[in-house]
């Protein structure tokens, strides 16, 4: 790919690159506050004008069209990112993320028979086996990505047509991981300074 792409440019001293796989994470320029995902596009733009930055001339002028992580997003952020250099560990945590999405707002007629138990018992022996976990009144757990890159009518279809928990349980992780690859392939995320301090 090096051949073909030059990717130099992304990869000077003191840039603001913290992981480039399996997902990209870029250091921002506030100091708290959420991270925010967006478009390589987008993240282009916003790399193109930190290049030019000089003294005298401040590095940002325009923010990126993009997306707050903040409320259940922020700690589905925050697991991915302690968890970046391990991309297993990444994926299992974006299908627990899947199968909490599920409890939360999926209609699955799996999870209205006595399969419930057995469902909140794999949720928490993964959380507990991850060390995760997400606080408060939480009702989003999956990251929101553009309509051009995820229909979420999918995952809910995958859920809601599950005739039994085997299914469920490989329908969600084969559209978490869908998702997981969207989100390597066509998106960045920028991280304030307290999530680097963590």
């Amino acid at each position: 790919m090096a051949d073909i792409i030059d990717l130099s440019s992304r990869f000077k001293p003191g840039h603001n690159l913290i992981a480039i796989s399996p997902l990209e994470f870029r250091k921002g320029e506030w100091l708290s506050g959420s991270a925010i995902l967006c478009t390589r596009e987008e993240s282009a733009k916003l790399e193109a004008q930190r290049r030019k930055a000089t003294p005298d001339r401040p590095p940002i002028t325009l923010v990126p069209n993009h997306i707050t992580l903040d409320g259940g997003y922020h700690y589905t952020c925050m697991w991915l990112f302690r968890f970046r250099e391990d991309e297993k560990l990444m994926r299992r945590l974006y299908k627990l993320a899947g199968l909490m999405e599920c409890v939360t707002k999926a209609p699955s007629p799996v999870l209205r028979t006595d399969l419930v138990r057995r469902f909140f018992k794999i949720i928490n022996e993964e959380r507990e086996e991850l060390n995760v976990s997400w606080k408060g009144n939480v009702r989003n757990f999956l990251l929101p990505l553009h309509a051009e890159h995820y229909d979420p009518g999918v995952f809910m279809a995958t859920i809601s047509g599950a005739p039994s928990l085997k299914d469920l349980l490989a329908g969600i992780e084969k559209e978490t991981n869908s998702q997981f690859d969207i989100l390597a392939d066509s998106y960045v995320f920028y991280m304030p300074e307290t999530f680097l301090s963590r």
